[in-house]
């Protein structure tokens, strides 16, 4: 942990050629098209995104993307996982290359999120939409497992994930070998709590932020390198926590909960017993991006130095995988 505490490493994206952007929106439009605003969303080492709107064009506007390895792995999950019908996401139209880049043209879904504008009912009816989601998933949950793009977190799988990452760690000089051997144990608690249950498809990353209100409809964004193959456990422990990217819904959690127990007969009581333990494997996950982005050189994040953050999440965990 000798490394400075700057964010010197870190470097953003650099946007493709105005020229090739020009002449990929031209050939998804099948003419020339003229842009009449541009909207950056967000702009970060890893990902850019915008908001395009056109003159004279269908659609007006749409989602224009350029993500790096590892976060490529989206165009993967929406040419050969995501239904949208199913997942409630937006549909990648075309995608195309630069070099390592990957862009990505979508379906633009609004502006109204959830984390500002859930009410009691708009919380209660995305809990029952999650709940048939992850059931309609665990039905080709076969399919998702032999397309082998995704991170398998079940059984056994679990205890070699949680055990790689406290190994990866250590080699990158994040933590302590007493530390590792503390989260082998705290990983052994969450496989066997949660190795058995049903897996689906997870969406890894699931707070209000991610949720676009639009219409009658609630549709989910954002799904990455977090996604993976293991217990709606997951989703449903990002989704109800005290996290600031759930905002408003944090108010309805209890709404939450009984509405996607209802919808996918599960008993409340053994749901909120497990929650802790798939807290703990969320903040896993996120452990295992942040010793990604140590193990290419690059040691900030938007929000602090990445061995700060080790330390952060390592207290999140022992906090809910308590042995």
């Amino acid at each position: 942990m000798a490394e400075s505490k700057s964010d010197q490493t870190i470097k953003l994206l650099e946007p493709v050629p105005e020229e090739l952007l020009t002449s990929w929106l031209n050939e998804f439009y099948g003419k020339v098209v003229d842009i009449s605003e541009r909207t950056v969303l967000r702009h970060r080492d890893f990902s850019y995104v915008e908001r395009i709107r056109l003159n004279e064009a269908l659609p007006e506007s749409l989602i224009y993307k350029l993500v790096l390895p590892p976060w490529d792995i989206e165009q993967d999950l929406h040419e050969r996982v995501l239904v949208p019908s199913i997942s409630n996401s937006a549909q990648l139209y075309m995608s195309a290359h630069y070099g390592s880049t990957t862009a990505m043209f979508m379906e633009d879904l609004g502006t109204c999120y959830m984390k500002e504008s859930a009410d009691r009912e708009s919380c209660q009816k995305f809990a029952k939409n999650l709940a048939r989601m992850h059931r309609a998933y665990s039905y080709r949950i076969e399919e998702i497992v032999e397309a082998n793009i995704l991170r398998h977190l079940s059984g056994d799988k679990l205890q070699d994930f949680g055990y790689s990452l406290a190994r990866k760690l250590c080699e990158l000089e994040s933590i302590d070998r007493a530390t590792a051997g503390d989260l082998e144990k705290r990983m052994d608690l969450v496989a066997n709590r949660l190795g058995g249950e049903t897996l689906t498809l997870v969406h890894g990353d699931l707070y209000a932020e991610n949720v676009v209100l639009r219409q009658t409809k609630q549709q989910l964004i954002d799904w990455s390198w977090f996604t993976s193959i293991g217990t709606a456990l997951i989703d449903l422990a990002t989704i109800t926590s005290d996290h600031e990217k759930n905002g408003v819904l944090r108010q309805f959690k209890e709404d939450f909960l009984e509405s996607y127990c209802f919808e996918s007969g599960s008993e409340k009581s053994q749901i909120i017993e497990l929650l802790p333990m798939a807290l703990a494997l969320e903040r896993f996950l996120f452990l295992s991006w942040l010793a990604e982005r140590k193990s290419r050189g690059i040691f900030g994040t938007t929000v602090g130095h990445v061995d700060d953050l080790v330390a952060q999440v390592i207290e999140q965990i022992r906090a809910s995988a308590k042995l």
